[in-house]
């Protein structure tokens, strides 16, 4: 099988960093506060104007895409994943010269990522990188299941793959109560195999 995979949210605990490093900054700067936990931006999050949401950014970026490790596990289920024959795509909108990255890193953007994967010991086939619509890359390339968090991205892949819903309290919305929903790697893990067999016995019934 083709497996698609998300990078922030999915191989790294982007929404965790958010909360932790945000109010950090909160705390340096001398106000705003933590003002709601079921949303995936800083922006929303903090109650930040966009100004302030690009000196964060500006400051902690870094953080994020260098030092920030994958999700535990993350690797180990991958390689296992590829070790059973299916191919691994990851599949980021991440993107060189995005205005979200800091003039020291956005030109390098693609650079750093695929440093930091080799980093975390992440195996993959192929990368996608400045995918502005998920559900239709998955679509043109036959990817079998979609790992993704985002709730703007989930909405473009319905229909077109199978969606591994990885869990925050963002993406807990109505719509998505029938995709498949993960809490962990080795979780990611069982559901892709249970999948696997429930089409395996659906085969020899036909």
């Amino acid at each position: 099988m083709r497996i698609g995979i998300d990078i922030d949210g999915v191989l790294n605990s982007q929404y965790n960093f958010c909360i932790e490093y945000g109010t950090k900054f909160c705390n340096e700067l001398g106000k705003y506060k933590l003002e709601n936990l079921n949303v995936i931006d800083t922006t929303d999050m903090f109650l930040w104007g966009e100004d302030v949401a690009h000196q964060f950014w500006d400051k902690y970026r870094k953080e994020l895409v260098v030092n920030l490790p994958a999700k535990r596990f993350a690797s180990e289920v991958i390689k296992k994943l590829k070790d059973e024959s299916n191919e691994i795509y990851i599949i980021t909108a991440r993107k060189n010269n995005d205005e979200w990255f800091s003039e020291t890193l956005k030109k390098d953007v693609e650079k750093i990522t695929k440093k930091w994967l080799k980093n975390n010991d992440i195996y993959y086939d192929k990368i996608f990188f400045d995918v502005k619509n998920k559900g239709l890359l998955c679509k043109e390339n036959n990817i079998d299941f979609m790992i993704e968090d985002d709730p703007k991205n989930l909405k473009t892949l319905i229909g077109n793959t199978e969606v591994i819903v990885f869990d925050y309290p963002y993406n807990r919305n109505r719509e998505f109560e029938n995709l498949i929903r993960v809490y962990s790697w080795y979780d990611i893990y069982d559901k892709i195999n249970k999948f696997g067999n429930d089409e395996n016995e659906k085969k020899k019934l036909n």
